[in-house]
């Protein structure tokens, strides 16, 4: 191969590391690829400061410095779907099992809202609700003049079907939350569930616009 620094050269090292059952070392790196140690090296070390590759040493006892050995980070793998699910379903159950279901849903959103717009400090409340939901997966339709926010496309449409008191009740608490967060005179009065399920409208009070 022909030597040189260059991103490809970089990419050659990642995958060589990346199918190799065991760390490497500069040499073997550098004898695979047919190029100079110093060039592997500039490779390496952009890859560990990237968090690509993570640098270790030769700890078998051989007497002089230990080698410096290389290896892909591996990442752990994503969790499957059916597992958030599995999790979602856990926490709703246990809410509907409460004493009195709907308050103890309501203010498990309320402290989710209020995390969630902390992290967002000064926004405007109407506007800072509709982005809010759209970061939770809702497709929120603006605010009416009357204070009418529909949201639309429940990302847990499957468990408010199952649950819809809970269920409804978190969103809920999740816009109170947001909205008490920013310290403003807007509210979320209610929740109403149209006979779209996939479509409900949360009701404003106060400064709307």
């Amino acid at each position: 191969m022909a030597t040189g620094i260059r991103v490809s050269r970089r990419e050659d090292v990642l995958r060589l590391l990346e199918s190799s059952d065991e760390p490497l070392t500069v040499a073997a790196l550098a004898e695979l690829l047919g190029t100079h140690p110093n060039t592997v090296r500039l490779h390496l070390d952009r890859l560990v400061s990237d968090g690509l590759v993570e640098r270790t040493t030769d700890g078998r006892g051989v007497p002089g410095r230990p080698a410096q050995l290389f290896q892909r980070v591996r990442k752990a793998p994503a969790a499957a779907p059916g597992r958030y699910r599995m999790l979602a379903e856990i926490l709703v159950e246990n809410l509907a099992a409460s004493a009195q279901p709907q308050r103890a849903a309501i203010e498990a959103g309320r402290r989710w809202g209020r995390r969630e717009a902390e992290q967002q400090p000064g926004r405007e409340p109407v506007d800072g609700l509709v982005d809010l939901l759209e970061r939770v997966g809702f497709q929120p339709r603006g605010c009416t003049a009357d204070g009418r926010v529909d949201v639309c496309r429940c990302p847990f449409l499957e468990l408010a079907r199952e649950h819809p008191d809970v269920v409804c009740s978190v969103h809920l608490g999740l816009m109170q939350g947001a909205l008490q967060a920013w310290g403003d005179d807007t509210a979320v009065d209610r929740l109403e569930r149209r006979e779209d399920p996939d479509v409900c409208t949360a009701h404003l009070v106060g400064r709307i616009a």
